[in-house]
């Protein structure tokens, strides 16, 4: 009966709302019976007067008490009785006969209205509640005389019978209201939560277009924008996987068919003389060597999604080790007939892996090398840039928005430039620019290099305009 969330919400609902308004009628009940003891008390105390005036009439006429208390009861409320009391506080009289020769507390102290004196209370006489109005009478039999007019206070439960049909009446117009209130509530919460259900069960079915409507900025909506972009990173994750493995089964078969074929023509005897086995040789080595950069790079970039390359955290001087980095690639610029330019400009030190940083920049500048026109030119720059690091990790920078510095690396190239359509996607692995692939390479350079940066809390962006150039701008967080 209660395995739905609906059905618990609203059993949890009605429990809380029953408890509720069974506090709220017993609290309302109690403050009624206080204003109502005060309204009673005034009451006693108004017909107090002309009942003490009668009585003392009545006892200097020679009347008993106790019939001049039968006399006064006639006239008072029937819920009310008239006591007389002396001053030890011994009942002689009792218009009801209950109470006679019982013993109450002596009334301490008597006010003063005009010429009218009395005094008002609240005693327990065997085991019950009692307001009492009480007035001086002077002395008879040598005692000292009280009339009091007194009434019985009810307790709470008795107190329930004459409101019992309006409270309950009351609460059950609120319990059906809170109840409709409580089931369209339920229903709220339910019904996203139950779409959200069936769409997990249709994901773990494979089914990773699901979505659902997210509405509204409560948490029960930002849950449903969360499980759709969760839904859309899943299917492009499961879409990037598809890509990964067509793209490495690609491009293992092209080395692979080589080898296959080379080694099939030596061992058919297919090269006869020692040129053509030289050549068939030369060409298995060189796609043997294409074959290990590639799993070398998988591999790498494997191991950077997993974390299990660690990063040395060393202060790194970016002036003094980029030069040597850029050296490596003069020998190969000039070859190429290009031009290949440092810039220094007094850069932050930054914290980090000298060796992975390396690695980026030398990636950059091979690509800046390789998709370069003839006679062209590659800029390496660094210097400091301030900027809000709203888009890092807090982890890194704390939690306050200002701009702090950062060590700008920055590789521009005279090529042939990128066109926008392919821009948001030169970081994919596998993903070229040139769909001819005539410059090589395994497509996952710029994946390594991306990871590289973001593990050093980075950040890497590239700008391009067809027939002018390529840029690749790289932020690291400098040292604080």
């Amino acid at each position: 009966m209660l395995n739905s969330l609906r059905a618990r919400l609203l059993v949890s609902y009605f429990v809380v709302i029953l408890l509720t308004l069974c506090i709220a009628g017993t609290g309302l009940l109690i403050l009624l019976q206080d204003y109502q003891r005060g309204i009673m008390s005034q009451r006693l105390a108004d017909a107090l007067g002309p009942a003490a005036q009668q009585a003392r009439d009545s006892l200097k006429r020679g009347l008993g008490v106790e019939q001049v208390a039968k006399d006064l009861q006639e006239q008072v409320e029937p819920s009310w009785r008239v006591l007389f009391m002396d001053d030890t506080g011994l009942i002689v009289a009792d218009s009801q006969n209950e109470f006679v020769r019982r013993r109450l507390q002596r009334i301490a102290a008597v006010q003063n209205v005009g010429q009218f004196r009395f005094a008002t209370g609240r005693q327990v006489i065997e085991g019950r509640e009692m307001i009492f109005a009480a007035a001086p009478l002077g002395r008879a039999a040598d005692s000292k005389m009280f009339v009091m007019l007194a009434t019985i206070v009810r307790p709470v439960i008795g107190g329930l019978e004459d409101l019992a049909r309006p409270l309950l009446i009351a609460g059950a117009i609120a319990l059906s209201v809170a109840v409709v209130f409580a089931f369209l509530m339920a229903r709220s919460i339910a019904q996203p939560l139950g779409r959200l259900t069936r769409a997990s069960e249709a994901i773990a079915r494979g089914n990773y277009d699901e979505q659902i409507p997210a509405q509204g900025d409560d948490e029960v909506g930002r849950l449903a924008a969360s499980f759709n972009a969760m839904t859309r990173a899943v299917k492009r994750s499961q879409q990037v996987q598809k890509d990964f493995v067509a793209n490495v089964s690609h491009e293992l078969k092209t080395p692979l068919t080589s080898i296959q074929g080379f080694s099939q023509a030596i061992v058919e005897g297919a090269t006869r003389d020692l040129e053509s086995a030289k050549y068939a040789a030369k060409l298995i080595h060189e796609e043997s060597q294409r074959m290990a950069r590639l799993v070398a790079d998988l591999l790498t970039l494997a191991r950077l999604d997993t974390g299990d390359i660690p990063l040395e955290q060393q202060t790194l001087d970016l002036t003094t080790m980029l030069p040597a980095w850029v050296k490596r690639f003069r020998a190969r610029a000039n070859a190429q007939n290009m031009t290949l330019t440092l810039a220094l400009d007094s850069p932050p030190n930054v914290i980090g892996d000298a060796g992975r940083l390396e690695q980026v920049v030398a990636n950059l500048i091979d690509n800046a090398l390789k998709y370069n026109k003839p006679g062209g030119s590659v800029q390496v720059y660094v210097g400091g840039e301030m900027r809000a690091p709203a888009s890092l990790p807090s982890d890194v920078v704390g939690n306050a928005r200002r701009s702090v510095p950062y060590a700008l690396l920055r590789v521009r190239d005279s090529g042939t430039g990128i066109p926008s359509a392919k821009q948001a996607r030169l970081f994919e692995r596998f993903f070229r620019a040139d769909a001819a692939r005539v410059a090589g390479g395994s497509g996952l350079g710029l994946s390594i290099v991306q990871e590289i940066v973001r593990q050093h809390h980075g950040e890497i962006t590239v700008e391009s305009q067809e027939g002018v150039g390529t840029t690749f701008s790289v932020w690291l967080p400098g040292k604080g």
